[in-house]
């Protein structure tokens, strides 16, 4: 069994972001045994997410670095809403799938895509030191104590981060993938239309991103946070490799939802897109209004910031109960449950026998263009915040690339970026 295991025809899943070297390595491994694997055809980058379907295309440019030569971007379902169509979220999926491609122009058929959530199981274990041929016989074993699956029902992938600092042990990175889930990803991606090539897991086709955008150094440990609609993945990268990897079932669409909720049990008007514009239009808890908490009550205090800002915007008393006060209140609160799930992360990695302190958060994802969220969560998690530029290091020059929708949806780049360049960076 080889280091990266083929799944299905020719697909691979790849325990991928890594240390920029260990990446390379693991690529041109695989390019030097399968020759026809990528080829020198163009290969997307496909983001097939909860809420939008992201398609990149990126070239190198030699030593001058890389270009995005064409990017779509389609909603899977209307404004966000479900109800809003009648196709199974297969369908829905394959649809957008279509009409990301179409707006972008692109007609490469081979796609490097990812998945995400609970059927997907990341571990990072210690084996002893033995030979890599040993180690590969002795994963197979080994992963059943920690995949809470089947390991029949499972793709297993691995990779060793290195030594540690006795040399009697060897850490390993263990990716787990449900078959099921796998099965039915690849099988979209072939109803569109395209040959998948391999498969990744989202936060370390975002680290990717991170990595190759940034070059961060072997010193800096950082929690790359990649906040979705229905998934933030976290990734915590020192020492030039991955060290903790986890998917929090928090994200955009609990915000939203939560505010629909609540304005039904208010009786208030509360279709999906009504509490995603209040989710839009209020955004998160601004810095200066949580310092202020603390003399009379936190959810008093908070409360009269935001309906005294709301007032002094639009002249009008507000009620404790106006749909703008309950949004806030959500917001927060749901908020909150997201700061202490990567909080409760961060405390487990730096209180590993390896671990280091975490000194500082980078996040990207569609939910991180939501209002005062850097500053949010620079306050509640005590860490310096900074939302990646995925196209930091990447030229856009092409005269057909749409500017303005490039730029407003930027920040939800970040897998696909990360996914395309595992085909260029050589």
């Amino acid at each position: 069994m080889n280091l990266l295991q083929w799944l299905g025809d020719h697909v691979l899943i790849v325990g991928g972001a890594l240390a920029a070297l260990i990446v390379l390595f693991l690529l041109i491994k695989v390019l030097s045994k399968k020759k026809s694997f990528l080829g020198g055809k163009a290969a997307i980058g496909l983001d097939i997410g909860s809420s939008h379907v992201k398609a990149v295309q990126i070239r190198r440019l030699g030593k001058a670095g890389f270009e995005l030569e064409r990017f779509g971007i389609a909603e899977i379902y209307p404004d966000g809403d479900r109800s809003a169509v009648t196709m199974s979220e297969s369908e829905a999926k394959v649809d957008a799938i279509r009409r990301a491609l179409a707006q972008g122009k692109i007609t490469a058929k081979q796609s490097i895509s990812s998945v995400c959530g609970e059927s997907i199981i990341v571990r990072y274990i210690q084996l002893p030191n033995m030979p890599e041929e040993e180690i590969r016989n002795a994963l197979r074993w080994e992963a059943e104590e920690y995949i809470p699956f089947s390991i029949e029902d499972v793709n297993l992938d691995s990779v060793v981060l290195g030594k540690s600092e006795d040399g009697e042990k060897v850490d390993v990175l263990l990716v787990a993938a449900k078959k099921d889930q796998v099965n039915a990803h690849l099988e979209l991606i072939r109803s569109a239309g395209l040959t998948p090539l391999y498969v990744d897991v989202d936060s370390f086709a975002f680290l990717n991103c991170y990595e190759i955008n940034y070059n961060p150094s072997v010193t800096e440990t950082l929690a790359a946070v990649n906040i979705g609609a229905e998934i933030t993945s976290i990734n915590i990268y020192t020492g030039g490799v991955s060290r903790f990897s986890r998917d929090i079932p928090i994200a955009g669409n609990t915000i939203t939802r939560n505010i629909q909720q609540k304005l039904t049990q208010a009786k208030m008007a509360a279709d999906w897109a009504t509490a995603e514009r209040l989710k839009i239009q209020e955004g998160a808890p601004d810095v200066a209004s949580l310092e202020s908490i603390g003399t009379g009550g936190e959810d008093m205090s908070l409360l009269e910031t935001i309906r005294g800002t709301v007032e002094r915007i639009t002249g009008e008393d507000l009620g404790e109960n106006a749909p703008e006060v309950v949004a806030g209140r959500v917001i927060r609160s749901t908020l909150g449950n997201l700061v202490g799930e990567i909080r409760r992360s961060i405390q487990y990695f730096e209180n590993q026998p390896n671990g280091r302190a975490v000194q500082k958060v980078v996040i990207g994802g569609g939910t991180a263009q939501m209002k005062n969220l850097d500053k949010f969560l620079a306050h509640e998690l005590n860490l310096p915040v900074e939302t990646i530029d995925p196209l930091r290091r990447i030229m856009v020059k092409s005269r057909e690339l749409n500017s303005a929708l490039l730029e407003s949806s930027k920040l939800m780049l970040g897998v696909g970026v990360g996914l395309a360049l595992r085909k260029v960076v050589e």
